[in-house]
């Protein structure tokens, strides 16, 4: 009977442990997040934008990028959120009118700058659930 026991006990610890293992191997820091938006900002420096205002245009999501890990060090996660959805608006904006590149060949695209602002997103969304926060958009 005792023998059952300890093996009940120490199956039940281990499942702890692993289930806690596994939390802690999913947390996501403030850093993390924030080297995916330096990874962005290098590309959005990188990236090709056509038009006379196209140096105005990177300056402004540069901007949106800075704000955005301003926020970030803020702990204000959801501010984050939306700075980076400004930015993916001014990106859809420039594809929309042809203006930012398209062409993988030609390097950095568009459509590579919405996915890695998503992905900064996600990152994001997982410090709101860390931290218990609700956004509201």
């Amino acid at each position: 009977m005792k023998h059952t026991m300890k093996k009940t006990a120490f199956a039940t610890l281990a499942a702890v442990a692993v289930m806690f293992g596994a939390v802690v191997a999913r947390a996501t820091t403030v850093s993390e997040c924030q080297a995916i938006i330096a990874g962005l900002n290098t590309k959005t420096a990188a990236v090709a934008i056509a038009g006379k205002n196209a140096e105005k245009d990177r300056a402004g999501l540069t901007a949106k990028l800075n704000e955005a890990n301003l926020k970030l060090d803020q702990a204000k996660f959801c501010d984050a959120i939306q700075k980076l959805n400004d930015f993916k608006v001014k990106v859809n904006q420039l594809a929309a009118s042809g203006r930012i590149n398209q062409d993988a060949t030609a390097g950095t695209t568009g459509q590579e700058l919405l996915a890695d602002a998503d992905a900064a997103i996600a990152c994001i969304n997982d410090l709101v659930t860390q931290s218990g926060t609700v956004c509201s958009f």
